[in-house]
């Protein structure tokens, strides 16, 4: 058995631990629900979806009963091919909708949850929970590897994972859509207390730094930090002047690519040649500095923590633009053979093209160890 927690469930964190320690089940967890079922659940296997990791697939995949709780998750080529479906949904339009159900009930998760538990009788058998603990485990090993630096590239994975370790527990945190948005999903702590907005549902571009001007306004006191990609940020730049002539305390850090990066993956992806996705950016941080932002900019990892110390203290709104790894693929938790025939013909034609040095940065500084 496996348990499924959406959105809707964001109210039962502890109804949702209860229920797998009953019946010995792991926890995947949506996109969206990853602040409220990720902290404090010793359950927890994390995502599953183009964005998420193996074990959150696996446990879904593999499964007998998938208890969908609280979601509308809509990409049904990851759902269980052979579980019987239970939804619990407070919406009976959603139930069904997304693949084919066994039993649809109307409520709400926490109460339906707890109305259910004195039914069940403990079960002991853990093999499929420890056998997602344990690849969660090593999805979280290799996340934390590619964390790391070991050359002068500077990879987002690194950059995303240096802030969760110096924010604040109770920060606020926007991400564009695109690439920012997965290095949060897949990085940033979930402390119970930490709060994320992202455009999961629209895949809206330029939004991280623009909901930041809101949530900082309303909520003064807590550390608020837009994660923003270089083409959203210069989507809605003229808004940085809003920043200056209200003084409001919004941080901003810029993934610097020079490109519109996720979108050059997918084209890749496809065995297309990417086009019209370079960026001709200027230097942000000397830009923050001429309207009268604080700015830095790093393009080495050696100077980054401090950097981002110094940039996180400062009282006011600034600036932190980072010179990222391009060449960087948000890999999906399990590689399809045609996506691998696809990325090859993307090389093919990059060398054919004469862009021979791209084809080699995407291997070396993706599959090199």
């Amino acid at each position: 058995m496996t348990i499924y927690a959406g959105i809707g469930a964001r109210e039962s964190h502890d109804q949702l631990v209860a229920l797998a320690d009953k019946i010995k089940a792991p926890i995947a967890h949506s996109s969206r629900s990853k602040e409220f079922v990720e902290p404090n659940n010793p359950f927890n296997v994390g995502m599953t979806g183009i964005l998420g990791n193996l074990a959150g697939m696996q446990a879904m995949d593999d499964c007998d009963l998938l208890l969908c709780l609280g979601s509308d998750f809509a990409y049904t080529q990851f759902y269980s091919k052979k579980a019987q479906i239970v939804q619990v949904d407070t919406q009976a339009k959603h139930l069904g909708r997304r693949t084919p159900i066994n039993l649809g009930l109307v409520g709400d998760v926490a109460n339906t949850i707890e109305a259910l538990l004195p039914l069940l009788e403990q079960r002991s058998d853990d093999s499929h929970l420890n056998n997602a603990l344990e690849q969660w485990h090593k999805d979280k090993k290799e996340y934390a590897g590619k964390a790391r630096h070991e050359s002068e590239l500077i990879h987002p994975q690194y950059l995303t994972q240096l802030l969760s370790d110096k924010a604040d527990r109770n920060a606020i945190f926007t991400a564009d859509g695109g690439s920012p948005m997965v290095w949060l999903l897949r990085h940033l702590e979930a402390t119970g207390e930490r709060r994320f907005l992202t455009s999961l549902l629209h895949g809206t571009m330029a939004n991280a730094y623009p909901q930041a001007l809101g949530i900082a306004n309303a909520y003064p006191q807590r550390q608020v930090i837009a994660m923003c990609g270089d083409g959203g940020l210069t989507m809605l730049m003229g808004d940085l002047l809003t920043l200056v002539q209200e003084q409001i305390p919004v941080k901003l850090l810029v993934f610097n690519n020079e490109s519109l990066g996720f979108v050059e993956m997918e084209q890749r992806v496809e065995g297309l040649l990417d086009n019209y996705t370079s960026l001709h950016n200027p230097n942000f941080a000397s830009l923050a500095e001429q309207i009268g932002l604080q700015g830095w900019q790093v393009d080495t990892p050696e100077r980054l923590p401090d950097t981002m110390q110094a940039w996180l203290d400062h009282k006011g709104p600034a600036l932190l633009e980072v010179k990222v790894n391009r060449m960087e693929l948000v890999m999906p938790p399990k590689i399809e053979a045609n996506q691998v025939a696809s990325t090859a013909l993307f090389g093919v034609k990059a060398v054919l093209n004469g862009r021979s040095d791209e084809v080699i940065s995407l291997i070396r500084d993706n599959f090199i160890k």
